[in-house]
């Protein structure tokens, strides 16, 4: 399932115009054809060449990198293995301190294929032991490493459709099932030895594995599996197995997804989830060897975004297994991150996630808002390449995202340099109808946001104490021009009543009586308002403007002013005198009118898409499922001018927005002088550290490629060319 869902995102004109494209900034070359899919064991990174139906081996202790060659030194080793294979797993173990760790074998297997391919993964080895035929076809497949001396490693797969084998546990019909075939180590392997394959779990009718993970295997406990499972009904699940054939399901559950808050704990729905993966063992920061967080604890989930549609749906969440991931909770629910507060979904800045891993004690360059850098050891680094090219960093560890917009400062008492979160906030200025700061900055917005105190901005920052805020800019106008309503052309000829207009556009830009009619022509717009009297809605999509001729300022201009040929229309001062644009001054940034103290919220919820430190809602610790209910989130700005008289018509004030928030988020320099211009579309990805370097490897299915990306030196938020090795 894995290889469809990038070949959705790949089949493009230009992809396959650019996927035989070599590039100078090739590391090294093994001809690879057909790069769906990488895995990490023995720090050797095997990588699919689906369309030679073969592996090809990475070897990352050799200086400089290459792929393994084979006995004729002039080709790179080649492992065949079944056909057109696009999808590899690995055995995976864990020390007794929870460290990653690897077992003896990998495996391979295709879409739509029926048998698994068991590669021996020691370096002395590295050839094709066995093939398992299944009869039935495959949809996942995970294994572990042995948990003793003398163990086998364990092999469970899903097949969409019941094998014989399975009846007596499943019933001859329905639904498929997950089978468990344990495989002993590679020395002295017979095949025609193999114990048979068990059913350890029965699918419902129509239902499909799209993928599966083992929870850390251990000797005195039974093997629990993560499924995620997608029906045809449309629906998808994320269930957790106990596997010794009792068909136990445990439902993975999160609250009922809302617009960027969680109501409550006692609505819980099922996780609809395309790929999951989970973690070592890891020490977070300010923690001790002697109590780290257990390898397994967490489960992050890649959302099915194809059964659920909304924004929520997205991105990657965390469901936390409990202090011993070995013993499971009646219902797991969502991780709560660093701060205690239910964890936001991680969305990448744009597109879909197409691949997800986490890693252990690598580092990363992070550079701050004062443009200090440093490198920082990260307790369990989250990668998640997305459809849009890009590659989001997150702190898996914390269950949050990076907030690189921080800075250095130093403690006036101890001396001592630290790095602090710059809050969000709003900045207000008040400027005059040519765009220019006034002197006197006075009687600005009020900000009010839920558990915050209120804060009146006299030319100063008000500070936000709840978490980010979108960027936007807002322009409050005191007697503003109206959108749409500018320099039109007037009809000269009506003269009774004097000054009568029609136009189409003033019911709907909240022409209201009060305003006033500013008469131009091309030398300038005439000094005195027309005051408007009444509106008259002609039934046919005009309106018609009748001037006050009785208002002495009107006269004047219906004297001076009369062959004036064109009209815009400004609010007046005495109803919804200020007019509320989103960004620039223009039609499509118009949103509305407001009287002096009427609110505006600038969303009906904020998007809040990371909780700083110090995040708190108003209730005391701990913040359980049965008691934490987030404040609703909102923001209002309210125009409070209690001397408007001060104001000049044309005059507004500026309200800018900084969420004070920024992703580590990188991309390819794909340009055409940059020999990377098939590296579009990143799949899958495996990290580690090699002789003290951070480097991640992911697969390019766009360019036949994997690409090496060294972590401790690579630019957020930038396209990037330096520190990127190709090896197709």
């Amino acid at each position: 399932m894995k290889r469809g869902f990038l070949a959705a995102l790949l089949l493009s004109g230009a992809s396959f115009a650019l996927a035989c494209s070599d590039t100078t900034s090739t590391a090294g070359a093994a001809g690879l054809s057909g790069t769906y899919d990488v895995v990490l064991s023995n720090q050797l990174v095997f990588v699919t060449s689906q369309d030679r139906d073969e592996l090809r081996v990475l070897d990352l202790s050799r200086t400089p990198r290459e792929f393994i060659p084979a006995p004729n030194p002039l080709e790179p080793l080649a492992i065949p293995v079944i056909a057109r294979p696009d999808s590899l797993t690995r055995d995976v173990g864990y020390d007794a301190k929870g460290a990653d760790v690897s077992g003896p074998y990998i495996y391979a297997r295709n879409s739509g294929g029926r048998s698994i391919s068991v590669v021996a993964s020691d370096r002395t080895r590295l050839n094709e032991v066995t093939r398992l035929a299944t009869g039935q076809l495959i949809t996942a497949f995970a294994a572990h490493a042995p948990v003793a001396d003398g163990a086998p490693s364990v092999l469970y797969y899903a097949l969409q459709t019941r094998p014989e084998a399975a009846e007596q546990l499943c019933g001859p019909f329905g639904g498929g099932v997950v089978m468990r075939q344990e495989l002993p180590g590679p020395e002295g392997f017979d095949a025609a030895a193999l114990p048979p394959a068990l059913p350890v779990f029965c699918l419902k009718a129509a239902d499909t594995v799209l993928s599966m993970i083992t929870l850390p295997a251990r000797a005195d406990a039974t093997d629990s599996l993560v499924l995620a499972i997608r029906n045809v009904s449309g629906t998808s699940r994320l269930v957790r197995v106990v596997a010794d054939q009792q068909s136990v399901e445990i439902p993975y559950k999160r609250p009922r997804p809302a617009p960027f808050a969680v109501p409550d704990y006692t609505d819980l729905v099922d996780i609809p989830a395309r790929l999951v993966v989970t973690h070592p063992s890891f020490i977070p920061e300010g923690g001790s060897e002697a109590n780290p967080v257990p390898a397994g604890r967490y489960v992050y989930v890649v959302l099915d975004e194809l059964t659920c549609v909304s924004s929520d749906c997205e991105g990657i969440i965390a469901l936390d297994n409990g202090p011993d991931p070995l013993v499971p909770s009646a219902a797991p629910v969502l991780a709560r991150d660093v701060t205690g507060a239910a964890m936001l979904t991680l969305r990448p800045s744009a597109g879909l996630p197409t691949g997800l891993t986490l890693r252990s004690g690598l580092e990363v360059r992070e550079l701050l808002a004062n443009s200090v850098a440093y490198l920082t050891a990260i307790p369990l680094l989250g990668i998640m390449p997305s459809s849009s090219g890009e590659i989001t960093l997150f702190r898996a560890d914390e269950l949050r995202a990076f907030n690189l917009d921080r800075t250095v400062t130093t403690d006036p008492v101890t001396n001592v340099e630290k790095i602090v979160s710059l809050d969000s906030s709003v900045t207000v200025e008040l400027r005059d109808g040519n765009e220019v700061a006034r002197s006197d900055q006075f009687q600005a917005i009020t900000v009010v946001e839920p558990g915050c105190p209120q804060v009146e901005a006299t030319n100063a920052t008000a500070f936000l104490c709840n978490g980010t805020v979108p960027n936007g800019t807002y322009r409050f106008v005191y007697q503003g021009l109206l959108p749409g309503l500018l320099n039109l052309t007037r009809d000269l000829t009506v003269t009774d009543p004097p000054l009568l207009i029609e136009t189409e556009l003033a019911v709907s830009r909240g022409v209201v009586p009060g305003d006033s009619l500013v008469l131009s022509n091309n030398g300038g717009n005439c000094p005195q308002p027309v005051r408007i009297l009444r509106l008259e809605d002609q039934g046919n999509g005009f309106t018609r403007l009748f001037a006050d001729t009785t208002d002495a300022t009107t006269a004047a201009a219906l004297e001076a002013c009369a062959t004036y040929p064109y009209f815009s229309v400004r609010a007046g001062p005495l109803v919804k005198p200020y007019v509320l644009y989103s960004g620039l001054e223009t039609s499509d940034t118009f949103v509305q009118r407001l009287d002096i103290n009427e609110p505006y919220t600038v969303s009906s919820f904020l998007d809040y898409y990371y909780h700083p430190n110090g995040f708190d809602l108003g209730l005391s610790p701990p913040k359980s499922p049965t008691t934490y209910v987030p404040a609703p989130l909102k923001l209002t700005l309210t125009a409070t001018f209690a001397d408007a008289t001060r104001l000049n018509p044309g005059d507004r004030y500026v309200v800018t927005l900084l969420p004070r928030f920024r992703r580590f988020v990188f991309g390819v320099d794909t340009s055409s002088t940059s020999n990377l211009a098939a590296y579009t579309l990143p799949g899958t990805v495996v990290a580690t550290d090699v002789d003290g370097s951070s480097l991640a490897y992911i697969a390019y299915p766009s360019a036949d490629g994997v690409l090496q990306v060294a972590l401790e030196s690579i630019s957020d938020n930038a396209l990037n060319l330096q520190y990127l090795r190709a090896f197709q």
